[in-house]
């Protein structure tokens, strides 16, 4: 996978866009998906107008892309949860925890609903974000 990313080097967020993290947060709890895929994307969007570094917008957008992947895992389109799959390994592999969410936990919850593509047995409605320091749900 690579050299792990410094996430002491990651400053917090505030202002605006603290609160399209929170939203997202929140509507991904709530199994909205898409809403929270909108929530992230003009996070992501925002970290791009003020040129974050690469490696924290390759971050949101591996969130956005676990939104996605979750809401095609519902639909049960297995090409869509297949493709992203592969895309939040690559974007998220490298981080262990970033703003209060456990990424590595969250990266092998997001591979398990992977693995489930054409099976179907997971509920993706029943998946909440892994905090740090809290327990995977399963």
């Amino acid at each position: 996978m690579g050299e792990a990313i410094d996430t002491s080097e990651i400053p917090h967020l505030d202002g605006e866009e603290l609160a399209l993290w929170e939203a997202g947060l929140e509507d991904f709890d709530h199994g909205r998906y898409w809403h929270a895929h909108e929530d992230w994307e003009d996070l992501w969007n925002a970290h791009k107008r003020r040129h974050a570094p690469e490696d924290e917008i390759l971050f949101i957008q591996g969130m956005i892309q676990t939104a996605a992947l979750l809401l095609n895992h519902e639909r049960k389109k297995q090409r869509g949860v297949d493709n992203l799959t592969i895309k939040v390994n690559a974007k998220l592999g490298k981080w262990g925890s970033v703003w209060g969410i456990d990424i590595a936990r969250h990266l092998d919850q997001m591979n398990r609903y992977g693995d489930d593509s054409g099976t179907w047995d997971l509920d993706a409605q029943s998946y909440v974000l892994v905090r740090t320091g809290r327990e995977v749900q399963d």
